[in-house]
């Protein structure tokens, strides 16, 4: 069964899946290359949808999958919320939040989530899929799906937490038997994702982007400062989850905009000491959210009795979060969705669709696990050849790229690899990445200013799998038993050992956690030899991996792409496929 999924939201995506197993899905920012390319206001998902119906090869889906909540079922979600508060200041605050439309806004909300499905109609139209049936999931319900159906797990407590979808925050679901099974729900006005947020836009980052570089400068915050009790009371706990307490502790007329970021930061800032820095802040909203995210999902498990977790939404995209859940002591084992934002959604909703198909006609729902997420686009050496030569860059071809890409490494030159499919969310896994020598302390300053990146947190490394216990501190449960978790995508940090900390120092952080990605052989054969030859010549059995993109713009995706930025970036070595430009030579021909 063939199921097509699209989300026209912030990070629009399609996907194709084939009995329950992801074919192929892509962001469409890869291909617009506007960062989080947002379908609501910049334009449908068309070029991922095109390229995603090459990949079924003109046949048509059996069923087209949206992570869209329906409007009608979205709007009484919506009053149930205002209602459910059960406090007559909270209920009078979020009724006039909006200063412009006040109560109004609920009825537009309903009104634009039709002209949402109508504008997904009209796409699908367009590609002549409108007579194929269309199921609509709602935002967390396809995030979890997403989660629990690549996990490989029959059985899964499965968290999901990010900013805001389809009027929640965060929701728990019991993966069993191929089926999810809704535990609760929080409100999207109780957002740790939003408050995370808020925190980024108050401290000169842009919002829903660079939450990950206050996860880098919370390391260099002092623990003793009191703004993380600020921070706490500002939460409360319940058997719902937390509860953001905007009327009772934070808010006095007059009321600031919900969505207006900044005039929140504003109301934040007369609590906090007339002198902070900005790095005490950064810890202090990093270890809130590190307190409440495990205690959610502590308390999930305790009501699911399930310890194995998958964990998905914007929250989890937070890597020492991660590394926080793992260390519970009622948790055995975790998953993170390595597409665990809202470019996971379009898979998420076509493997839910799948699977609820699969129980209507009685058949066993199989959970699978990926071993790859190389699931996007790739390119012939045709098409990689006349790129190179349209834009004139300078080649030497070889058979054995990967040996020349390992001694380039060797010499200290920086390498921006192409090659392969292009990887399923936020990640560059090898395939899209730029690469370099682990033991350069000080590449962190310079590669990042040459890429016109500011980041706070180390590059991340990329370790044989063999080498794991080397370079990596295990995590147990109590009895001293490994709990069950990967590392093959970047998705937590884990502690590093000496020998790491001592021959590796470039991807270890100030804290002396790095968040590894494991190279295995049967994933990624290529790469696999990159890093095999280089530590034969190194006796490193680890590289620096870093996406390949310039500041502010998204993943490459196509060799065009991949020219642009190597050329833009200064960078030393463009490996394309079996090709490899030396940008050297690009300035010997110029002048």
């Amino acid at each position: 069964m063939k199921v097509l999924g699209i989300y026209d939201g912030h990070n629009t995506s399609v996907a194709y899946v084939d009995n329950g197993q992801i074919i192929f899905s892509a962001s469409e920012e890869r291909f617009s290359r506007i960062k989080l390319h947002d379908g609501r206001f910049d334009g449908l998902p068309w070029r991922s949808l095109e390229e995603t119906l090459r990949q079924i090869k003109g046949g048509k889906p059996d069923l087209v999958a949206i992570a869209l909540m329906p409007p009608a079922k979205l709007f009484a979600l919506v009053i149930k919320d205002i209602v459910s508060q059960r406090n007559w200041r909270w209920f009078l605050f979020w009724l006039g939040r909006w200063n412009k439309f006040g109560p109004l806004e609920y009825i537009a909300c309903l009104v634009y989530n039709y002209f949402r499905q109508i504008r997904i109609l009209y796409m699908l139209w367009r590609h002549g899929l409108l007579s194929v049936k269309r199921q609509w999931f709602n935002h967390h319900e396809a995030h979890a799906s997403a989660a629990y159906y690549t996990s490989g797990q029959q059985s899964a407590t499965v968290c999901s937490l990010d900013g805001k979808g389809d009027g929640l925050c965060g929701a728990v679901y019991l993966g069993t038997g191929g089926d999810l099974i809704k535990i609760k729900e929080i409100s999207k006005y109780h957002s740790i994702g939003y408050f995370y947020s808020i925190i980024t836009v108050g401290l000169g980052f842009k919002k829903m982007r660079h939450e990950g570089k206050i996860t880098g400068l919370a390391a260099y915050g002092d623990c003793q400062t009191s703004i993380y009790q600020i921070f706490e009371k500002m939460f409360t706990y319940g058997k719902q989850g937390f509860c953001f307490n905007f009327s009772e502790k934070l808010f006095q007329p007059p009321y600031p905009d919900f969505m207006d970021y900044k005039s929140v930061w504003e109301k934040i800032v007369p609590f906090l000491p007339v002198d902070f820095k900005r790095e005490d802040v950064a810890f202090a909203v990093q270890k809130l959210t590190e307190e409440l995210c495990s205690r959610f999902v502590s308390q999930a498990v305790e009501e699911t009795q399930e310890p194995f977790v998958a964990l998905t939404g914007g929250v989890f995209a937070n890597v020492k979060v991660n590394q926080r859940v793992l260390e519970l002591l009622n948790v055995s084992g975790v998953y993170i969705c390595p597409a665990m934002g809202d470019e996971g959604l379009a898979a998420g909703a076509a493997l839910r669709a799948w699977a609820k198909r699969q129980k209507e006609e009685g058949r066993q729902v199989k959970i699978f696990k990926v071993d790859n997420v190389y699931f996007g686009p790739s390119y012939t050496e045709e098409a990689i050849k006349d790129a190179l030569e349209k834009r004139d860059i300078k080649y030497v071809r070889y058979d054995e790229v990967e040996l020349e890409i390992a001694r380039l490494l060797h010499q200290g030159k920086v390498v921006a690899r192409f090659n392969g499919r292009m990887e399923w969310g936020p990640r560059a896994l090898g395939n899209r990445s730029i690469l370099y020598q682990p033991t350069d302390k000080t590449v962190n300053d310079w590669l990042n200013k040459r890429l016109k990146r500011t980041e706070f947190m180390p590059f991340a490394p990329a370790t044989l799998i063999e080498y794991q216990d080397q370079c990596y501190r295990p995590v147990g449960d109590s009895d001293g038993q490994r709990k069950e978790y990967e590392m093959d995508y970047m998705t937590l940090t884990v502690e590093c050992t000496d020998w790491m900390k001592e021959h590796c120092p470039a991807v270890v952080h100030v804290d002396g956690t790095a968040r590894p990605q494991m190279i295995r052989r049967e994933t990624n054969p290529s790469y696999y030899k990159i890093l095999d030859e280089y530590c034969k010549l190194s006796g490193l059995p680890t590289i620096i991996n870093t996406s390949f993109n310039m500041h502010e713009e998204p993943i490459v995706c196509s060799p065009d792409d991949a020219i642009r930025s190597f050329l833009s970036g200064h960078l030393d070595y463009l490996a394309i496929g079996n090709f490899i430009a030396s940008y050297n030579d690009q300035k010997a021909k110029n002048h």
